[in-house]
């Protein structure tokens, strides 16, 4: 069920909370495809198209950012 802050509760009524609720909940169960040729749930499809995006960054990233922790810590070790 979706949970909303306070400041959206008290911005719309209980009925419309609920049938937000509910249209949000069948829209992440929904199935998108039945034919086993890619995600069923809309989970599954934003998992799918972020996979690439999400390699790429690590890719381009990643490298450096252990690179300057290892350096970090080195650091530290060694002023002790």
């Amino acid at each position: 069920m979706l949970e909303l802050s306070e400041a959206a509760q008290s911005a719309v009524s209980e009925a419309v909370q609920a049938r937000a609720s509910e249209s949000f909940s069948a829209l992440s169960s929904m199935r998108l495809r039945g034919d086993g040729t890619g995600p069923e749930t809309l989970e599954g499809l934003v998992r799918e198209m972020l996979q690439p995006m999400l390699k790429g960054w690590l890719d381009a990233n990643l490298p450096e950012i252990v690179e300057q922790m290892v350096a970090r810590e080195i650091a530290r070790i060694t002023r002790k």
